[in-house]
């Protein structure tokens, strides 16, 4: 069986480790600039509302490593100190990502939308387009 410790600390790398919620690199910046570029053209604020959520969750990461890091190298007298600092923690950072993930659904659905409408526009417009040239090849026949 897993102690109340240890089981804190699993579940720490096992998120840590998932790649949807895993910090990104220092560097995440740079990765996501096209991304950023991409949303700016939708508009600046969408831009900058995934900036803030990204930061937000940047350093809600980082206050849960040292919690985490607290707890760790506190040992067993000091845990029952730090628990409830790694909690909080815990529970900003699930908080920072799901406010990202959200964000990215909201996107995507949006996105989603957006292309059924194009397509059901581009459906109209290839029937109208087949009515058309049954029309023009009646007429080439002389019908």
């Amino acid at each position: 069986m897993i102690g109340r410790g240890a089981g804190w600390l699993l579940a720490l790398a096992l998120l840590a480790a998932s790649p949807v919620l895993a910090q990104p690199a220092r560097t995440a910046a740079d990765e996501d600039a096209s991304f950023i570029e991409y949303l700016r053209r939708q508009g600046p604020e969408i831009a900058e509302r995934f900036i803030a959520l990204r930061d937000a969750r940047a350093a809600a990461f980082d206050d849960l490593q040292l919690a985490s890091q607290r707890y760790s190298a506190g040992g067993s007298a000091l845990r029952a100190v730090s628990l409830p600092q790694l909690q909080q923690a815990r529970r900003r950072y699930a908080e920072a990502s799901l406010a990202l993930l959200d964000f990215l659904d909201g996107r995507d659905r949006e996105a989603v939308a957006k292309l059924e409408a194009d397509l059901e526009r581009v459906k109209h417009s290839m029937e109208q387009r087949g009515r058309d040239r049954a029309q023009m090849e009646r007429m080439l026949r002389g019908e």
